[in-house]
């Protein structure tokens, strides 16, 4: 059983919303903000000293991490 199930249509919206628009450029946003969310989740895990928040800031980090090499194969696509 899957925890989330999503279709086709799911796929393409995602990637018609992130479509490279040259007047918008809301792939290249996109893309700086999930790097500054790695670097938040990164510094603010140098700084956590309880262990709950430590595991929060590596998953945001990984998560993070995750949707910015999904944003640059995009922008490769394109």
């Amino acid at each position: 059983m899957k925890l989330f199930e999503r279709g086709k249509a799911a796929e393409e919206d995602i990637y018609r919303r992130l479509s490279y628009d040259p007047q918008s450029n809301t792939l290249l946003d996109e893309i700086d903000i999930a790097r500054r969310e790695i670097d938040d989740a990164f510094n603010n895990f140098q700084n956590a000293s309880d262990p709950d928040l430590i595991d929060s800031y590596i998953y945001k980090g990984n998560a993070a991490w995750l949707r910015y090499r999904f944003l640059l194969r995009q922008a490769r696509i394109i």
